[in-house]
């Protein structure tokens, strides 16, 4: 037995239907402008094995951003991404085996010493770094830092 044919009036409006679903939820668009962030941090030229970096608006921007780094790679996704303004960089990572050991007094239950960070303060507490975000990009920021500070 043969199907009816679908009147392409049908076919016109569901195709219509799916695109402005598409539109509303934001799938094709994000209405901040938001960009996707990613790079690289180096410390004296070797990539960072584990740390965090953060970008903070110094413009009034409604968006900050931060993300994991790993084996020196980072990625801020578009949905938790940048609009264009200036931001403050700030990167942080322990020392490798520091915040492990508890005092030899130290009573039961405390905490371990909090570790040392390897980033100097002058890219995180104190940071004089910063990024530019722009409406046609770039979205790659590289990042060197010395671990003396300057």
């Amino acid at each position: 037995m043969k199907s009816p044919a679908l009147p392409a009036a049908a076919v016109i409006s569901a195709l219509v239907g799916v695109t402005i679903t598409a539109v509303a939820c934001g799938c094709s668009d994000d209405p901040l402008g938001r960009h996707a962030i990613s790079g690289s941090v180096r410390v004296d030229g070797q990539p960072l094995a584990s740390g965090a970096i953060n970008f903070e608006p110094v413009e009034g921007q409604a968006t900050s951003g931060g993300s994991i780094v790993r084996s020196g790679r980072y990625l801020v996704p578009r949905g938790g991404g940048l609009v264009a303004g200036k931001y403050r960089v700030s990167i942080h990572a322990a020392t490798p085996g520091t915040g492990e050991s508890v005092a030899t007094d130290a009573l039961p239950g405390d905490a371990p010493h909090p570790p040392s960070e390897l980033i100097p303060s002058q890219w995180n507490a104190a940071s004089d770094h910063f990024i530019e975000i722009r409406r046609q990009g770039p979205f790659v920021f590289e990042f060197d830092v010395p671990k003396k500070s300057h």
